[in-house]
């Protein structure tokens, strides 16, 4: 009898402790925490990152904490539905960056259960619930009134990193075209790591050389290539962590 009521009272255990909340977490592991580790392109951890916890039914409330030396964060969390998310600022060629960072609980969480998110540095890719929204820059592309092209789908752009990226990586050679006309793709490229580049362009139908400029104030050179770079958050234009250019034939 002893020994079937203390087989109970260990199964009883292992079944609460493995009880999971309907977020995924086990209650009292982390209530009413929200904590977690931040990380780099390396897997390195950030200091000083800057943790947000949004309240999703009023948005204009908010707690903040940073990342110790180690990466990691802990915050308490009222009652509520909340949800994570974190950045951090970077100066880059004397350009200021303020990049979003990846989590992996991106859902929603009550104060109650608490969360564990860590999140990680990410150069490129989409953002989490967003098609149209990357960590990498954006590269716009306009066209000379004296150009006489009127496919720019048919131009391919190589991107070479001429410098570390922005997270201090060596970066390699990219050759790639935009979306056709009609796409919001189109003389865009909207997802490119953050990094000076040199960059060249050819039209792939008869190989002809393409000229490049900086949009934002430049002038074409003889090869044809441009070396540029994005500007960042801060800069007084609405190009947010973006580049400009202009081609011509």
């Amino acid at each position: 009898m002893k020994k079937t009521a203390l087989l109970f009272l260990i199964s009883l255990i292992l079944i609460v402790a493995g009880c999971k909340t309907q977020n995924g977490y086990s209650p009292g592991s982390d209530a009413g925490y929200a904590s977690g580790k931040v990380l780099d392109t390396r897997g390195n951890p950030i200091s000083d990152a800057k943790i947000i916890a949004t309240n999703t039914l009023c948005a204009n409330t908010h707690l903040v904490g940073t990342t110790d030396a180690n990466g990691n964060y802990k915050i308490k969390i009222p009652a509520g539905v909340w949800k994570m998310s974190a950045q951090i600022d970077r100066t880059y060629y004397g350009h200021q960056f303020q990049l979003t960072l990846h989590p992996d609980h991106p859902e929603v969480f009550t104060g109650q259960d608490g969360v564990v998110c860590n999140f990680e540095w990410r150069l490129y890719g989409p953002k989490v619930g967003h098609t149209d929204r990357f960590y990498g820059g954006e590269v716009k592309i306009s066209q000379s009134k004296k150009s006489r092209i009127n496919d720019l789908e048919n131009i391919a752009f190589t991107f070479t990193p001429v410098s570390p990226r922005i997270d201090g990586s060596t970066g390699q050679p990219e050759t790639i075209t935009c979306g056709p006309r009609g796409t919001q793709d189109y003389a865009r490229f909207p997802d490119l790591p953050i990094a000076q580049y040199r960059i060249t362009a050819r039209y792939r139908p008869t190989g002809q050389r393409i000229y490049l400029r900086n949009n934002a104030g430049g002038t074409y050179l003889a090869d044809g290539s441009v070396i540029a770079g994005f500007s960042g958050n801060n800069d007084s234009n609405s190009c947010i962590n973006c580049m400009t250019l202009e081609f011509r034939d």
